[in-house]
């Protein structure tokens, strides 16, 4: 006679044969091998989305750097061995991070303020030169990160992650103080206007304002485009305003 308790194993025993598929008593599929194996199964690793430039005189060092950037989702679309050429090649591919290799002296100076100017990404200086000039400069440029001459992995990862964050953070104030510069240069612009229509069209204040929107979206144009004819009109002294 067999027992319950033999029954109980006889059927563990037949879910944990091996060579049955994997297949639970009710015929479900059992647990995947990448879920029972997940360190020998990963996902499978996203493409990189930021691109990055690389200056360096150093061909190991810009490999070294290239295979950090990689590891932090960065895909290197230009490198170069000459500073000269930095701003150049800054200007063609547009990159999401800089990361320019300085050779002692002021020789390489001129470099740093070129691709700075240009506004792609944040940019990190490699240098091992700490002189004043150099240190100023960098300072003036408004580089993101100053690190030595062949920084180690432990170094450059945060720095990138830290200098991407600044330059995102000072990106995001720089558009807002330019958008309200616009604001309040185009309500001058229309203030100006509402001001001549009313002494030229004897308009009331609320008649030249509702006229410049309405002309605005008859002529699919913008109010300050509006506003700019308008003073050109009836003001010897026009104003130019972006359409």
């Amino acid at each position: 006679m067999t027992s319950r308790s033999d029954v109980a194993a006889g059927d563990r025993g037949h879910q944990d044969a091996p060579g049955d598929g994997g297949l639970t008593r009710d015929g479900g599929s059992g647990p995947s091998d990448a879920s029972r194996f997940p360190s020998l199964i990963g996902e499978p690793k996203p493409e990189p989305t930021r691109t990055a430039v690389l200056v360096d005189r150093d061909a190991p060092t810009r490999a070294a750097v290239a295979r950090v950037l990689a590891d932090h989702g960065f895909r290197i679309v230009a490198e170069t061995d000459d500073p000269a050429q930095a701003g150049a090649v800054t200007r063609e591919v547009r990159p999401d991070l800089i990361v320019l290799a300085l050779a002692p002296g002021p020789d390489d100076l001129p470099a740093v303020a070129e691709v700075t100017a240009e506004r792609t990404g944040p940019v990190i200086v490699l240098t091992d030169d700490t002189d004043r000039p150099l240190l100023a400069a960098v300072r003036d440029a408004g580089v993101h990160a100053l690190l030595p001459a062949f920084p180690s992995r432990s170094l450059l990862a945060p720095a990138v992650e830290l200098a991407v964050a600044r330059f995102a953070e000072i990106a995001g104030l720089t558009a807002e103080v330019e958008a309200a510069a616009k604001r309040l240069e185009t309500r001058k612009l229309i203030d100006r206007a509402k001001g001549l229509l009313m002494t030229h069209r004897g308009m009331t204040e609320p008649e030249a304002f509702r006229w410049i929107q309405r002309t605005a979206m008859d002529r699919r144009k913008s109010s300050a485009a509006v506003a700019t004819q308008v003073i050109a009109e009836f003001d010897r002294a026009p104003i130019s305003a972006a359409s």
